[in-house]
């Protein structure tokens, strides 16, 4: 070959003795094309054949880089076909530009025609098309166009042992005199891993360090000017000098220092921080990090570099130094620096525009609420609170986001601990152990729940209890937002209530908006059917368990996850319903409006009802007009807090009469009617009252015949200890509630 071109060894052999397909098949490509000439084919040993040919490339009148219009290549094919195959640019001064790959030697220049993977690519390789691929090479880079202004930028240095795992805030708080040790994992692939601790933690003291990291910063440098990989000490210096490093200097310097700390038995790792830009006027983008691990300890890197001699096992400094010795000796390898995972990165990975540090207090860490928090952490959401009493028990690993390495301990402290350790830097969360229920906790704990609740911008209730529900809405003295969040018995739907962000309709009130749809919507009149097979894993007659598959947990938390981004950034109201088909595997979604909440204060009650009530209250009387109808009142007590809720009115029975001036209410099929209500809200919803309408231009005052159906309802309700209630509906927006004799009207809301 001529002397202009490098030498790539092998014999000389024929296109027909080719015996690696994809070679033969790019010798027969280069022999058919206009646009390219054969010189030779090559073996070398027994395993590679190279095609040396000559490519013709389309070069326009203004080029940013010098590539000819016939360039020289060799495509080095293995064998065993597992790697890309190697282009080489044989010209001797073929120019330095950017996607050049990484070799042991500068000369010759190897192409990095693609970054798809080759067990990708291959799929898809034919020798024609790959040959157009190095020639669109070679015409994109002539001109400068081959790598994108908005494309990343060329790594300086290519190639890796293995990954270095560095702190994540590594860039804002590793200085560059910081010395931190390296621990060690052997991955059984031939592939390290080596984990930097945060320098912060480290005993300074220490003197039983197995790997030593140290710290050094370049000038900037234009990105993709890659030569060749830095095999030893003394390549390296030469490497760094152009990013104006003294190696050399800094480590004599250095190690005399660390003579003294007597750690000179670790090996060390050289973390270099080079700038880049993408071309020689710009400014610095964001930096590379490339990592060198040495062979040797620092005891021999300081023999190598003419620092000491040693004796007998004693160092002796040399004095002068011996200035000719420079590293040569000692053999480096590369290291893939990587930063620990942040709440930025999960951002980012997960595709979010920006990371929200919202407050957020969860409270109940079972099988949903574990997924969800970690799910959420995972996206470097939030900053958690973990609230749970209950431990990690064996069953609970069946849905749990826990492993067995957490069985024995508090849910909420191991999940606090697994997400500070999942996410780097600052801790994510902390847990309270406690029982939001029991005012018999510690007062230090009791002070705790308080500042957790007072300081939250989203209170998450996992819990799936009705009454920590309620205690959230009504004792819990805080400004953030509630949403609450349960599976249906068998795990088949997902439910999520969410306050708006002004708090004006509550938990509560979406409670029994949810009842109401469960009730009218026949599509989910089984939703809180249950599943009736239960596991016992202890002999306490509470000891039971449901048997709710752990795939339908995982996919209503994932639901709720995306869900929970959606509802915090808007500040509506929210209720909606996923429900999955066991047989067809598919989700859908039932979303409900959300009608504003009416509360009430009638004597030493509460009413409670909302805005969507009342229309279908006034929407019966007119299909009815001009004769009064009427019915019954479904809803729910709480005894606890003397709240009557007022959920839906069951239509006028088909036995009652109805006159323009009387109505009289018949039964005929309404106790099964109520009893349906029951069955379908989970016995949440009952009978509470009676109601009936006023003709047009009536008042809403009851009449004799009201009061004495009242005397009657009284003393049916106090069998059971439960307040009379009687609605009385008049023309639009007229209507009158009388709750133990004491009337709240719409005229009384509106004064």
């Amino acid at each position: 070959m001529n002397d202009e071109f490098c030498e790539i060894g092998g014999e000389v052999i024929s296109a027909s003795n080719l015996t690696v397909p994809k070679a033969k098949d790019l010798a027969n490509a280069v022999e058919n094309s206009d646009y390219a000439s054969l010189v030779e084919c090559r073996r070398k040993a027994s395993d590679k054949e190279i095609i040396v040919f000559d490519a013709k490339v389309q070069i326009g009148q203004k080029t940013v880089h010098k590539i000819k219009k016939h360039e020289r290549l060799a495509v080095v094919f293995e064998k065993s076909d597992t790697i890309m195959p190697d282009v080489l640019a044989l010209r001797r001064n073929f120019p330095l530009v950017p996607h050049i790959n990484l070799r042991s030697k500068e000369f010759p220049r190897s192409l990095c025609i693609t970054e798809q993977h080759y067990s990708e690519r291959k799929l898809r390789f034919t020798g024609a098309t790959f040959l157009e691929n190095i020639r669109n090479w070679l015409a994109l880079t002539a001109k400068g166009a081959l790598h994108a202004e908005d494309q990343p930028l060329e790594p300086l240095l290519l190639g890796s042992l293995g990954e270095l795992i560095l702190p994540s805030d590594f860039f804002t708080k590793t200085a560059d005199s910081e010395l931190f040790p390296i621990t060690f994992i052997e991955t059984g692939n031939q592939r390290a891993v080596l984990i930097a601790e945060q320098p912060e933690t480290v005993d300074k003291n220490r003197s039983s360090f197995k790997y030593v990291a140290i710290v050094l910063q370049s000038t900037p440098q234009p990105h993709g000017i890659v030569r060749s990989a830095p095999d030893n000490l003394l390549e390296l210096c030469e490497y760094l000098s152009r990013g104006n490093i003294n190696l050399l200097r800094e480590l004599r310097n250095r190690l005399i220092e660390w003579k003294e700390k007597e750690i000179l038995d670790a090996r060390l790792v050289i973390i270099v921080c080079l700038p880049k830009t993408r071309n020689r006027n710009a400014m610095p983008e964001k930096p590379e990090l490339r990592a060198f691990l040495t062979v040797e300890t620092l005891k021999k890197i300081g023999t190598e570099i003419g620092l000491w001699t040693e004796s007998d096992g004693y160092l002796r400094y040399l004095i002068p130094i011996d200035w000719n010795k420079s590293g040569k000796k000692i053999q480096l390898y590369m290291l893939n620096p990587v930063l620990s995972f942040s709440r930025e990165w999960g951002t980012r990975l997960n595709g979010l525009s920006s990371r929200d540090n919202r407050k957020i207090t969860i409270i109940g860490l079972g099988a949903l609420g574990s997924q969800i928090f970690m799910n959420l952490t995972r996206a470097g959401q939030g900053k958690w609170t973990l609230i749970d009493k209950d431990l990690l028990l064996p069953h609970n690993l069946a849905r749990h986001a826990l492993d067995g390495f957490s069985v024995g301990y508090s849910k909420a402290f191991k999940l606090a601990e697994s997400a500070n350790k999942t996410v780097d830097g600052e801790p994510i969360a902390t847990s309270i152990v406690a029982d939001v229920l029991n005012p018999l906790e510690p007062p230090e704990t009791l002070d705790q729940l308080k500042e957790a609740f007072s300081t939250a911008d989203i209170i998450l209730d996992v819990s799936a209890s009705i009454s920590v529900a309620r205690y959230l809405v009504y004792d819990v003295n805080s400004p953030a937002r509630r949403i609450s969040i349960f599976l249906n018995p068998k795990g088949t739907d997902v439910v999520i209530l969410a306050e708006d962000e002004e708090r004006e309709i509550p938990l509560d009130s979406l409670e029994m908006q949810y009842y109401r749809h469960l009730k009218n919507e026949n599509c989910l009149k089984n939703h809180l059917q249950r599943n009736h097979e239960r596991i016992r894993y202890a002999t306490s007659c509470r000891d039971v368990s449901s048997t709710i598959p752990q795939d339908f947990v995982a996919l209503q938390a994932a639901i709720c996850s995306r869900a929970i981004h959606q509802i915090t950034s808007n500040e509506q109201a929210f209720m909606s319903i996923w429900r999955t088909d066991e047989d067809q595997i598919s989700t859908q979604r039932y979303s409900f409006p959300v009608k504003n909440s009416i509360k009430c204060k009638i004597g030493e009650w509460t009413l409670c009802t909302d805005e969507g009530f009342l229309d279908k209250a006034h929407e019966a009387r007119a299909k009815k007009l001009p004769n009064e109808t009427g019915g019954v009142l479904v809803g729910s007590y709480d005894m606890q807090r003397k709240i009557v809720y007022v959920v839906d009115c069951l239509p006028s029975p088909a036995d009652s009469e109805e006159w323009p001036t009387l109505y009289i209410r018949g039964s005929r099929g309404l106790p099964s009617k109520i009893e349906k209500v029951k069955q379908v809200t989970e016995k949440q919803v009952q009978y509470i009252g009676e109601w009936h309408s006023h003709p047009p231009n009536r008042s809403v005052k009851p009449s004799q015949d009201d009061l004495k159906v009242f005397d009657w309802l009284s003393n049916y309700m106090k069998v059971d200890g439960l307040p009379p209630l009687m609605l009385i509906v008049g023309d639009p927006g007229q209507y009158a509630f009388y709750l133990d004799k004491i009337e709240y009207s719409s005229e009384m809301a509106a004064g």
